[in-house]
């Protein structure tokens, strides 16, 4: 008789540097898309060892928000509009996430800086508690 060895565990997901394009800023020569780098890092408990990429959390939902739908979408001003769209988004795609982490940084504001930007990271209590404040 075979014995399943599977059980939970820990798992951190992370996308680095995820370059695509948004129009943002508030600044008049920010009226144009610039480019932006984003970085998710995700935490849950899924099964171990994974089999088939419904077990785990799928980072392509990173990758459409990212870099299929901002660039299409409207003019924001700020990093963190599009920082708390993500965490909404990581916790929305995949109920197994406890803790998320997003920065995101532009690379071309400041020739003196790599890189300027925001990050902010929430649990799924924090999750919840941003989305019934609506």
């Amino acid at each position: 008789m075979a014995v399943s060895m599977c059980s939970d565990m820990r798992w951190r997901v992370f996308v680095k540097n995820m370059e695509t394009t948004v129009k943002i800023g508030i600044h008049d020569h920010e009226q144009k898309p610039q480019r932006i780098l984003v970085n998710v890092e995700v935490q849950g408990v899924y099964k171990a060892p994974p089999e088939v990429i419904s077990d785990c959390f799928n980072y392509d939902h990173v990758h459409q928000l990212a870099v299929k739908e901002w660039p299409q979408r409207a003019h924001v001003q700020l990093l963190e509009t599009l920082a708390i769209e993500m965490l909404k988004h990581v916790f929305t795609v995949d109920n197994r996430v406890d803790t998320a982490r997003v920065s995101i940084a532009k690379p071309d504001i400041f020739k003196e800086a790599e890189v300027v930007g925001v990050e902010a990271s929430w649990t799924m209590d924090d999750f919840v508690k941003h989305s019934a404040a609506k």
